[in-house]
């Protein structure tokens, strides 16, 4: 009878351990969290802790001592091109959890002036029209891009009846020791709050159309650019005939029309070692010839404008000779970063 004993209190220990994994974390002292229904701005005032599910619902986090985010969450561990914060949202009801939380969980803090700040204003249910908060699945930003994380958790398993509904609302991160290694989720910084949340079915389809377009909103100025890169300003000179400027601008406007992206503008980048670089297959023969140096476009499709790049090549056709100049490699029609096209000179 031991052992099944013995067993049995085991998958107890690691069940318990599971359902509390990442739930005890390690509270900024006198950081405080405020919830309203209007964007917050250099305040907390207006703020709230009671709405309704035709509501809109913003956050606000506030450190003490003019304390700085980068200090207080200790983000000079953070080894991605941006900083963020990790941002759980979760449902529950009656003091049980309904529902998982948000899966977008990486918010972005894309200006560094930001992190310096001793305050943090984010989105939990904006107005999609004006929803700023990006929120990813991966802490580089390089998948696709959410608002809002509650709009997520608007669903049957989150939200099965109505009535009141209690929100938790988490911001942390996790962090490494002076070796670099992750300490224990008891040491992450975090500020926590909950706010109350009436929740009525007929809100559903306002509530979805508006995630929708929260989530375009985003995806459309995140990393929208406020000019055009210094880059452009400057083209290299290639020494190869077939490589001269006018040649490029006319395979660039020839190859990305097919794809119906008009070319405004574009400069070769700078490089080093050779010229063209040879691609072979897994038998050594010659597949094709690489520019080396990318060029870097600003295109317009259909009607925004983009900034991106293209690599150039020619296919090998033997006896020691290639074809013409082609676009083998771009950034796709609306993969690049946006920019007004009034910005575009």
């Amino acid at each position: 009878m031991k052992k099944p004993l013995i067993a049995l209190i085991a998958m107890l220990c690691v069940a318990m351990h599971a359902s509390s994994q990442y739930e005890i974390m390690l509270p900024i002292p006198g950081a405080k969290m405020y919830f309203s229904d209007k964007p917050f701005t250099n305040s907390h005032e207006g703020a709230k802790t009671s709405f309704k599910s035709d509501d809109f619902i913003y956050g606000r986090i506030e450190l003490p001592n003019n304390q700085t985010l980068l200090d207080a969450f200790k983000m000079s561990s953070i080894k991605t091109q941006y900083y963020y914060l990790r941002f759980w949202v979760q449902v529950n009801k009656d003091g049980k959890k309904t529902g998982n939380r948000n899966s977008f969980e990486y918010l972005l803090i894309k200006n560094e002036e930001d992190v310096k700040k001793s305050y943090l204003n984010f989105d939990i249910l904006p107005n999609p029209t004006a929803a700023t908060s990006a929120l990813c699945g991966l802490d580089d930003f390089t998948s696709a891009i959410a608002t809002g994380p509650l709009y997520s958790l608007i669903n049957p398993a989150s939200f099965p009846e109505n009535g009141e509904y209690s929100i938790q609302t988490r911001l942390f991160l996790n962090t490494v020791d002076g070796w670099g290694k992750s300490v224990s989720e008891e040491n992450w910084p975090e500020v926590i709050d909950e706010f109350k949340f009436q929740f009525d079915t007929k809100d559903i389809a306002a509530l979805k159309k508006n995630s929708e377009a929260g989530i375009d909103m985003v995806q459309k100025n995140t990393f929208r650019l406020s000019k055009i890169p210094d880059y452009f300003s400057k083209s290299t000179t290639l020494p190869d005939p077939a490589l001269s400027t006018a040649n490029i601008g006319a395979v660039l406007k020839r190859d990305l029309a097919s794809g119906n992206m008009k070319v405004i503008k574009f400069a070769v980048g700078e490089y080093t070692g050779p010229l063209w670089r040879i691609q072979k297959n897994e038998l050594g023969l010659i597949l094709r010839r690489h520019v080396t140096p990318i060029v870097n476009i600003v295109y317009q499709f259909q009607d925004d404008c983009y900034v991106g790049d293209a690599n150039l090549w020619q296919e090998y056709i033997g006896g020691g000779k290639y074809g013409g100049l082609v676009v083998g490699e771009r950034t796709c029609n609306s993969c690049g970063q946006k920019i007004d096209c009034t910005k575009v000179k």
